[in-house]
């Protein structure tokens, strides 16, 4: 009777599973270019690249990389993620134990069609967030020439794809910088003060370190084919964790009648 019912109870659990998936057509979709981010310490950025910053003037990464340097890759109009990004890192760069003279912070954006006009904007809506403890100053806003930001985006091995909706899939990461341009260390996930902190103070050092926080967040863009295809592997998943769950109750449920049987 109990093996009955175990079994009974496993096919609910995949009929339910799976008309998680049956209940809309999933559409795969392989999509011709990774997002994502190889981490590539110990290499160098091209300081010798330009770019255009908030105030509508031509600057090359050497003029600003000449101390510890957090580098973040966004885009100023990004309605998900990336402004979460900007401002969690206001909140650290508010918290930072680390003298704020001691180091810079550049936002790059990745959309060649943003102007400094967009840095503009986007500088004046996070440095609000940051008291006169802080130099905004310092923290730089940048937007460029579509050569120039993949120079960058490739030798910190960020990849990014733009969208048909105009918006982007991208990753979540902020890099530390050494004061030579050197690569030191990517922190992921929300960018506590911590986390920044420690960054920070491996970058003054000069020596490449691990990441310990691995959990890499990504911002979707809003077409459905590509978000049908994340939603499919996720459900694809629950499924196998219910399918392992069933057969280990399965197991249990089994051994448990066999004692029963050999007691009596």
């Amino acid at each position: 009777m109990k093996k009955t019912l175990t079994w009974c109870f496993l096919l609910m659990l995949l009929m339910q599973a799976g008309s998680a998936i049956s209940n809309e057509e999933i559409e795969i979709e392989v999509l011709p270019a990774a997002t994502g981010v190889m981490e590539k310490t110990g290499t160098f950025l091209p300081l010798d690249t330009t770019f255009i910053n908030e105030n509508a003037q031509s600057v090359s990464l050497r003029e600003i990389i000449n101390k510890p340097t957090l580098l973040l890759p966004v885009y100023y109009t990004c309605p998900q993620i990336c402004s979460f990004d900007m401002a969690n890192l206001a909140i650290a760069l508010q918290q930072t134990s680390i003298s704020p003279e001691n180091f810079n912070v550049i936002t790059l954006s990745f959309n060649h069609r943003e102007t400094a006009e967009d840095a503009a904007r986007t500088k004046k809506n996070y440095t609000s967030m940051l008291e006169n403890q802080f130099p905004t100053e310092n923290w730089h806003f940048l937007t460029g020439q579509y050569d120039n930001i993949k120079k960058v985006t490739d030798a910190i091995g960020y990849t990014f794809k733009p969208a048909e909706d105009g918006l982007f899939l991208h990753p979540s990461a902020l890099v530390a910088i050494g004061s030579d341009g050197k690569i030191i260390k990517y922190v992921y996930g929300s960018f506590v003060s911590g986390d920044v902190d420690l960054a920070l103070s491996e970058a003054e050092k000069g020596t490449p370190a691990t990441s310990i926080k691995r959990f890499l967040a990504y911002c979707l863009s809003g077409e459905v084919k590509q978000n049908k295809t994340v939603f499919f592997v996720l459900k694809t998943s629950v499924i196998v964790l219910l399918c392992i769950g069933g057969y280990f109750l399965y197991k249990t449920l089994r051994r448990k009648d066999d004692d029963t049987t050999s007691s009596s």
